[in-house]
């Protein structure tokens, strides 16, 4: 963990990609499911034990236990309810800390931009108060452009 990063964050609201930031992207020892989706199948994401079992990131189990966590939000994309679940589940699994109330799914990537402008106006904060952190180069870009503080997951990576 780049611990001189992780200071220059500390005290920021924070908002974190869940698949692919806060876990590992690959599930049931495979990445896309094969049926037209990019990612698991429709039967795993309505059915099955997809995420429960995803290998949390350790890098970022470390710079989530050196954050505040109630300036922690997780935005992540989810498809199905049953996904829903598995994925609070898996957060008090591997990041107790982070509270319940501060999970915020959404049902895209192209809406995580809105999801941190309306939080960042609901909490009466500024664009300079934020830091969001993903693994999706289109949205961070996105966020960025619109004057966000923007990392990939890696730069938190030695």
């Amino acid at each position: 963990m780049r611990r001189g990063l992780v200071e220059k964050i500390k005290g920021r609201i924070v908002f974190l990609d869940l698949d692919g930031t806060l876990s590992e992207y690959r599930y049931n020892n495979h990445i896309s499911g094969g049926d037209g989706r990019r990612g698991q199948t429709f039967e795993e994401l309505f059915f099955g034990d997809v995420f429960i079992n995803s290998r949390p990131l350790e890098t970022m189990v470390d710079v989530v236990r050196e954050l505040d966590p109630s300036r922690i939000y997780v935005l992540g994309a989810i498809t199905t309810n049953h996904e829903i679940d598995e994925k609070y589940k898996w957060l008090e699994k591997y990041y107790p800390s982070i509270k319940r109330e501060n999970v915020i799914f959404i049902a895209g990537s192209d809406l995580k931009l809105v999801a941190i402008q309306q939080y960042m106006n609901r909490l009466g904060v500024s664009k300079e108060d934020i830091v969001f952190i993903d693994d999706k180069h289109s949205t961070l870009r996105e966020v960025e452009d619109a004057g966000f503080t923007s990392y990939h997951m890696t730069s938190f990576v030695d």
